[in-house]
């Protein structure tokens, strides 16, 4: 599960804020910011690789899991 700041600086990455102007809006270092996205997008990356394989093993998962809205937020595909 993504941390409450990991999400803010996705969302704003997505909005197409650059690093420096992130760290500004949020009141952080630049590298915090860095590590934020680094640790959000693996997350992100891994979860996208248990949903395939449970999709692959024919596991059905529930519609509305904190997952999925996650994932509609950053405009990620299932």
């Amino acid at each position: 599960m993504l941390t409450e700041k990991e999400l803010q600086v996705l969302v704003l990455r997505r909005e197409g804020l650059l690093q420096t102007d992130i760290a500004k809006r949020l009141k952080i270092t630049q590298g915090a910011v860095s590590r934020f996205e680094a640790n959000a997008r693996k997350k992100v990356r891994e979860a996208k690789k248990e949903l395939a394989i449970l999709e692959r093993l024919g596991i059905d998962i529930e519609d509305e899991t904190p997952d999925s809205e996650l994932l509609r937020r950053l405009g990620a595909k299932r």
